[in-house]
């Protein structure tokens, strides 16, 4: 008994074939990895967005608050000038005035005599938003210091009359001042690397909040 085995050809891909598949299969993957790479960058400059803006809006609401206050229970509009222009000002209010705790008579006590500035960190180039407490400074500098934000970028304050007029803020002219209009921001840092999938620029990267602020004692009136 006999059997006979039929062989058969099978084709495949040819040589051309298998290199356009590989090609089209490299695209492809290029594609996805640029896509992916995009959204990693995207998603973590959002994320620095996120922060910088909460950042921003904690430090101007407490800034507000307290610019608000001043010369509270004074004669004055409590600016004081020398200490005071463009990226810094010093404010004071007697917050006790009414009461009789003691150091109520005058400027004394903690939080009556403020200063904010933007210091700079030229060693890390950082910024800082720093508030100051005169007061407190006399008897423990360290103490007397406390970081409202540390990834501001500026702190710009313009100073304006009971008109609307600008004054300019390195004079003496900021005791007649009713408003200040307080401006902070950042300027977004790059991600990834220029020229490469996904990177992101400075620009447009910044984020900016402004406050304007009517002095509580901007009628001059000793409440």
């Amino acid at each position: 008994m006999s059997t006979t085995v039929t062989t058969q050809n099978q084709s495949g891909f040819s040589i051309v074939e298998l290199t356009i598949a590989m090609t089209l299969t490299l695209i492809i993957a290029g594609a996805s990895a640029t896509l992916l790479s995009q959204s990693f960058h995207m998603r973590s400059r959002e994320d620095k967005r996120s922060d910088a803006i909460a950042d921003a809006q904690r430090a101007l609401n407490i800034v507000s608050r307290e610019i608000a206050n001043s010369g509270f229970g004074l004669m004055d509009n409590g600016i004081v000038p020398g200490d005071t222009n463009s990226n810094s000002i010093r404010i004071r209010a007697n917050l006790n005035a009414y009461t009789l705790e003691p150091g109520s008579g005058g400027v004394t006590d903690p939080d009556e005599d403020i200063k904010y500035l933007l210091y700079i960190d030229e060693a890390e180039n950082r910024r800082y938003l720093v508030r100051l407490d005169a007061e407190i400074a006399k008897v423990d500098r360290t103490r007397a210091t406390t970081v409202l934000a540390n990834r501001l970028d500026f702190f710009n304050l313009d100073f304006f009359d009971g008109n609307g007029a600008p004054i300019a803020a390195n004079t003496a002219a900021v005791r007649e001042a009713w408003r200040v209009r307080i401006t902070v921001g950042v300027v977004l840092p790059e991600e990834g690397t220029f020229g490469t999938a996904g990177y992101q620029g400075t620009e447009p990267g910044s984020v900016q909040l402004v406050s304007d602020v009517v002095l509580r004692n901007a009628s001059q009136i000793t409440y």
